[in-house]
């Protein structure tokens, strides 16, 4: 287990830079995360993405949060190969990006989605003559996140490290299970046969303080066991979700100036919506802040939310200042490992064949439509994700590689996933973590959902293979590398 930090020298003092880009689209765009097509045209409150730069000795590491659904590859490797050029002097495989997973925010990059708007752009061009295409909101975001990474790189100074670990609730498992052993997200819990919620839950809230080179807050990083979507259903607007009201009040109370950097730790089944309780929920929402559950901004719910994660940092933050340290050790590992494929079966295949010939006789049914219609674009997103998976049973993949970081900064531990990772793997991390406190990060890369064997053998949306293209085993392949390179770099004390 982790001890006192050694003796450090003054080369090996932290250096701590912060930086911030506005990534709000000044144009209408299309909105990733749900079946049908949506077209924002307004902005309910801007996206941003957030930068931290740390190095101790030789070593550094760079993280980034970003306001979006997922980091999509072409994000990554675009960003990457601009710093290679701008930032010659820092390793962009140290560059650590992820997304706070809202469902309100563009598409960005070159990655399949559900849909993809060059499949309706002549018609979205003639509604929405200024529309933004997903390729270009994608350059811009590479240009912002490369600006970010330069000015936080670039305004490193003398600094000091804290961490601490409180609770708020803000994840709830999605997963509703019945008697008969299926699994339906968002499931009916008024059912007859409806018999228990599927998973865990994790209110913990691990936090990493920085200070200046006086004792003064400067930022955070805010990790919790949650994807920002308490208003995912938002269908022609731009927001951050609950983030934005957090890091509103989060700098009420501690600073204008402070950075807020979001993390979503694993939490493929999780969500800020209550299965149980509903109406209690929703009774005290309107109470409190005269909005209930079923409006159009559930500005009620983003509110509450920003109000326990903020009522966290101050539980933690004075505490965690005791502890202050301007030495630490940092260690980086950036593995590359090849997860097993989801092989589809022969039983999968057959009900994929089926689902393909009912949707197709859905959308021959609607007959000529407006193609940016919700129930046809919906139709349409159905059919392309059981055609994907019916594309890897003609031609399983041998493997699926990824890139996942594991960092030691002092006493606490970072491991991330490119997927939405189920939070059963994260506790696996954590339980068997030789860290004080361990920081799981999912959707560091573009990735589909990575569910347990429990999750999988439920079915339904989040673990069947149109959704999955990692089979469950490969989440405990992440567990166990992660898991030991986090020993190897505390052994190397």
């Amino acid at each position: 287990m982790p001890t006192s930090q050694p003796e450090r020298t003054a080369s090996d003092a932290l250096l701590i830079g912060w930086a911030g880009r506005d990534i709000t689209p000044s144009r209408p765009v299309s909105l990733r995360g749900l079946w049908n097509l949506r077209i924002a045209t307004e902005v309910r409150d801007p996206l941003t993405l957030t930068v931290l730069a740390v190095q101790s000795g030789p070593q550094t590491v760079v993280m980034a949060s970003i306001d979006t659904c997922g980091v999509d590859d072409s994000v990554l490797d675009g960003a990457r190969q601009k710093l290679r050029q701008r930032l010659p002097e820092f390793d962009p495989d140290c560059l650590i990006a992820g997304a706070t997973h809202t469902h309100t925010a563009p598409f960005a990059g070159s990655a399949v989605g559900l849909q993809k708007d060059d499949e309706y752009l002549a018609e979205i061009l003639e509604k929405y003559p200024d529309y933004m295409p997903a390729r270009e909101y994608g350059e811009f975001l590479v240009d912002a996140l490369v600006d970010a990474v330069c000015e936080a790189w670039e305004s490193r100074s003398r600094g000091h490290l804290a961490w601490g670990y409180s609770y708020a609730v803000v994840g709830e498992n999605r997963r509703v299970r019945y008697f008969d052993d299926r699994a339906v997200m968002y499931g009916s819990t008024a059912a007859p046969d409806f018999s228990h919620i599927e998973g865990h839950v994790d209110h913990g809230v691990n936090l990493l303080f920085t200070y200046d080179g006086d004792r003064r807050l400067t930022g955070m990083v805010v990790n919790v066991a949650s994807p920002s979507q308490a208003n995912e259903g938002g269908q022609d607007y731009v927001s951050a979700d609950y983030w934005h009201d957090t890091r509103e009040e989060i700098r009420r109370r501690h600073g204008e100036g402070v950075f807020v950097l979001a993390q979503c730790s694993a939490a493929g089944d999780q969500t800020p919506h209550r299965q149980v309780d509903k109406r209690a929920e929703d009774r005290m929402m309107r109470l409190k802040y005269g909005d209930g559950l079923s409006s159009r901004s559930n500005a009620g719910l983003r509110r509450d939310i920003a109000r326990r994660i903020a009522d966290a940092v101050d539980d933690a933050e004075p505490a965690a200042k005791k502890d202050i340290r301007e030495a630490v050790v940092l260690k980086h590992e950036l593995l590359h490992l090849d997860l097993p494929h989801w092989d589809v079966t022969d039983a999968e295949y057959a009900t994929l064949q089926e689902e393909v010939a009912q949707t197709t006789a859905q959308i021959e049914a609607l007959g000529h439509t407006n193609g940016l219609d919700d129930t046809y674009s919906s139709l349409r997103s159905r059919l392309g994700w059981c055609r994907r998976a019916i594309d890897r049973y003609n031609e399983p993949l041998p493997c699926v590689p990824i890139e996942s970081h594991v960092v030691r900064l002092g006493d606490i531990a970072f491991v991330t996933a490119p997927f939405e990772y189920y939070l059963d793997f994260g506790d696996r991390i954590k339980g068997r973590s030789a860290a004080v406190q361990t920081f799981v990060v999912q959707l560091v890369g573009g990735g589909s959902y990575l569910p347990t064997e429990r999750a999988a053998a439920g079915c339904s949306y989040g673990a069947v293979p149109p959704s999955c293209k990692v089979a469950p085993r490969g989440g405990q392949v992440i567990v166990d590398e992660g898991v030991a390179a986090i020993q190897a770099m505390f052994e190397e004390q």
